[in-house]
């Protein structure tokens, strides 16, 4: 008898992109985590001398680029079903919290 495998990928083509994309994805969502949690993070009193909220702004929308560009490279393996859709869960979650500290809670009042 003969173990049954994926009708539509052939033999270890399914392996070598599973390992390939579960390596790559928190690769270059490591970067985007860390923008995330800086942007999470409580701010420090008014006494602040150069400008914090434009470096804020700064931040948070290159953080919410560096988000779509993960949900993009996410699309792949998830379109040839080599990872399962919840890949889409940690780009969408840290894009989610940017956009509202950003939108909804900017620093210092402005």
């Amino acid at each position: 008898m003969t173990t049954p495998t994926h009708p539509r990928s052939p033999r270890g083509g399914l392996r070598i992109g599973t390992v390939l994309g579960a390596c790559l994805l928190p690769t270059i969502e490591a970067p985007l985590a860390f923008v995330t949690l800086v942007q999470l993070l409580p701010r420090g009193d008014d006494a602040v001398e150069f400008d914090a909220a434009q470096e804020f702004a700064l931040l948070s929308n290159l953080g919410m680029g560096w988000a779509m560009l993960c949900l993009v490279l996410t699309l792949p393996f998830v379109k040839t079903r080599t990872l399962r859709p919840w890949w889409y869960a940690p780009p969408l979650a840290m894009l989610l919290a940017l956009a509202v500290r950003l939108l909804f809670f900017p620093p210092y009042g402005s």
